[in-house]
């Protein structure tokens, strides 16, 4: 069986939006990557999604939310499934363009928080 989802920007088209809010997209893209990841790494194992619930230990609805795109997953749930698949979370952040050539974000104007992840690398989480 071939599976197939639709981006935003499709879906807002067939709405009549003409362009999508970069925060949507932005939710969506990740959405999208981290639902097919999800899928993928079931079928790649040949899980029923009961099993796969099962390893991860949450129930079967939730494994067909997160397959589906229909959960907003918070960022502890995130690292602690991704922990479960032996799965390195990467992060990237890249301030917009503002369309002058300049970001809408000076990232040196702003005093940036360093953050410890010594207790995350215990925790054999990554980020």
């Amino acid at each position: 069986m071939e599976y197939r989802l639709i981006d935003s920007n499709s879906v807002l088209k067939q709405l009549g939006a003409n362009e999508v809010p970069s925060n949507i997209d932005m939710f969506y893209e990740l959405s999208y990557k981290l639902s097919t990841y999800i899928f993928d790494y079931r079928m790649k194992h040949n899980l029923t999604q009961k099993e796969f619930a099962k390893m991860l230990g949450v129930r079967q609805p939730m494994v067909s939310k997160l397959e589906n795109g229909n959960y907003n997953i918070s960022l502890q749930n995130l690292c602690d499934v991704m922990a479960k698949l032996n799965t390195r979370i990467r992060l990237e952040l890249e301030p917009e363009d503002d369309g002058m050539g300049t970001a809408c974000f000076d990232v040196n104007a702003h005093e940036v928080p360093t953050v410890t992840i010594a207790k995350i690398e215990e925790l054999g989480v990554a980020v």
